[in-house]
């Protein structure tokens, strides 16, 4: 096994991953954090997993360990699943002996929950722009009260976990913020009727959202440095 050292990773500001989530989706916010926090690397959660672009996923030829980086060496992760995201994939891989990289694995698992945040943003402002072009009984349904307490529900979710990302950097702050997007997401599915469900509509952002998540939980308090 061939361990390299890894310098400490770039200062970057999550933030602006947030806004390509929104403007461009999950692919292009993906590939950014990729580029900024951990170049050639393929990042691989505390279960021993990755989700990547598939033209990221093509460039490693390193893969992250808890020892640090180690060199591929022409070796192959099985891949799990292909998950289509518009005209693009992720790619989802097993990564035996893989795991969260000390140096750059906390940059990586901070960006994934401001990405996911740039995303419910993202699906918030679609529901709210699906519901202002119907109407029931001749009444717009974005102004239905039911309707209204909806999307009040999902947008005090996505406030909460952006207050919590603004506020807190450490483990329990970002499992709460994954939770209140967990929520906001699902909850924000309703508003599009059955096609949120669709794995071709809004709800198959919501579902990368989550295995993202899942497959990049922030650490434990155990876990922790």
């Amino acid at each position: 096994m061939t361990v390299t050292v890894e310098a400490p990773a770039r200062t970057v500001d999550p933030r602006r991953h947030r806004l390509l989530a929104y403007t461009d989706g999950p692919v292009a916010a993906l590939t950014a954090l990729h580029a900024a926090t951990s170049p050639d690397l393929l990042p691989v959660g505390a279960g021993g997993h990755s989700l990547l672009p598939a033209a990221v996923d093509a460039r490693c030829d390193r893969h992250a360990t808890p020892a640090g980086p180690r060199e591929c060496h022409g070796e192959t992760h099985p891949v799990l699943d292909r998950i289509v995201v518009g005209a693009d994939e992720l790619v989802a891989r097993r990564v035996t002996g893989g795991g969260p990289d000390p140096a750059t694995g906390p940059a990586w698992t901070t960006g994934i929950a401001w990405i996911r945040l740039g995303l419910a943003e993202r699906l918030l402002t679609a529901a709210v722009t699906h519901l202002r072009g119907r109407a029931v009984g001749g009444v717009t349904t974005l102004n239905l009260p039911m309707v209204r307490a909806m999307v009040a529900d999902t947008a005090a979710g996505i406030a909460e976990a952006r207050a919590l990302l603004d506020t807190v950097d450490d483990g329990t702050g970002l499992r709460r913020a994954h939770l209140a997007l967990d929520e906001a997401g699902r909850c924000c599915l309703h508003l599009f009727g059955a096609s949120g469900f669709l794995a071709g509509g809004p709800g198959g952002e919501v579902r990368v959202s989550e295995l993202l998540a899942d497959t990049y939980p922030p650490p434990t308090e155990l876990e922790a440095p």
